[in-house]
């Protein structure tokens, strides 16, 4: 019983590390990670992460990120697949397919791609081309209102307004 308790403090332990991808500093090839991971540099490669990935706004990612949750607000050429909440900061740009359970974009975000929300049933949905349960990314805010017309001058008929 005691194997198993410090076994479970040290999978917690890994799983809680922060890893980080200090600026100018590039990494070509694969990275993978049971911990958080924070990236200020560029990295050419697939990045796969059972925690959080923060992309900071000095981050370049050339591939796919797979992901528990991520922030992102550098720039990914390369699919996004989160299975929890993605967050798109003002100065992110992506250019690629999102698979995410969940998705705030703030205003400022670009994202050139198609996006799947939901669940991971078909997680592969986006790779294979297949446009099924795509949905649009759509805009919170209220549709602009018509003003009311005031018609002052009762000689003009309504189609002159």
């Amino acid at each position: 019983m005691f194997t198993k308790n410090k076994e479970d403090s040290r999978k917690a332990e890994i799983s809680n590390s922060a890893n980080t991808i200090s600026k100018e500093t590039t990494i070509d090839g694969n990275v993978e990670t049971t911990g958080n991971l924070r990236i200020e540099g560029k990295v050419k490669g697939n990045i796969r992460a059972r925690s959080k990935v923060v992309l900071g706004i000095s981050g370049e990612v050339e591939g796919k990120i797979y992901a528990q949750t991520a922030d992102i607000e550098g720039t990914v050429k390369g699919m996004v697949q989160v299975e929890g909440l993605l967050t798109l900061k003002s100065n992110a740009h992506i250019t690629g397919d999102i698979n995410t359970g969940k998705l705030i974009m703030e205003a400022g975000a670009v994202f050139d791609g198609r996006c799947k929300m939901g669940s991971f049933k078909n997680s592969d949905a986006l790779e294979s081309g297949s446009t099924k349960n795509v949905q649009k990314v759509v805009p919170t805010s209220k549709p602009l209102e018509k003003p009311e017309r005031n018609i002052t001058n009762p000689s003009l008929s309504s189609h002159q307004v």
